[in-house]
């Protein structure tokens, strides 16, 4: 966290192959990626992300990375959290719709698009408040995580468990959240040395 906040470039890269946590939070809630946002550290920005930083994960005052990007007045930082973000939810909503191909729509995200390393820890958790629209008509709502039917080991929503939506996939499931707090957890595979990063993602969805 310090490293990242001082422009400690080369730490910041041996910390995170030593396996240091990229998407750990202070008392406040701020990450390092909001640190090195918050002073406009360019190259630290673009390292974190590119080790799974999670841009939209909140501080205990509710900003994400975008917006102490936008607080440096530094351009390139600010380029690099933006088009980060855009280019993983069009990476997850364009695999979501080739998988459904005609047979769903994809209609807005349920929560922000999140971000975990598998080397990270097995466990996920994620609490957001969900308000369904007025006067909707009846919709699925849809859960992914782009990282492979062997990586997730369960999904678990406000103490339920949820299963696939297909027997041959581990890693599309249906859920509907409950107007309000909702609380989701889920169950990776022990993957220590992976390289890999788990992307959370979900929309409401309308059947075709």
């Amino acid at each position: 966290m310090h490293a990242a906040e001082k422009k400690f470039l080369s730490t910041v890269a041996i910390l995170l192959e030593a396996g240091a946590h990229v998407n750990a939070q202070t008392l406040g809630g701020e990450t390092a990626l909001m640190k090195a946002c918050k002073r406009g550290n360019a190259d630290v920005v673009r390292l974190l992300l590119e080790h799974g930083a999670d841009c939209n994960i909140l501080s205990k005052h509710q900003n994400n990375a975008l917006h102490f990007a936008k607080l440096s007045n530094n351009v390139i930082v600010y380029d690099h959290v933006k088009d980060h973000g855009n280019m993983l939810s069009s990476v997850a909503e364009g695999t979501v719709r080739a998988y459904f191909e005609t047979r769903l729509a994809l209609l807005e995200p349920v929560f922000p698009l999140a971000c975990h390393r598998l080397c990270e820890g097995p466990d996920f958790s994620l609490e957001f408040n969900y308000k369904p629209p007025p006067h909707s008509p009846v919709e699925a709502r849809s859960r992914r995580g782009c990282a492979g039917p062997c990586s997730v080991h369960a999904v678990v929503l406000n103490d339920k468990f949820q299963l696939p939506i297909f027997l041959d996939s581990h890693f599309i499931y249906s859920f509907s959240p409950v107007q309000g707090p909702n609380k989701l957890f889920v169950r990776l595979a022990e993957s220590p040395n992976a390289k890999v990063k788990l992307l959370i993602c979900a929309y409401r969805v309308q059947v075709q």
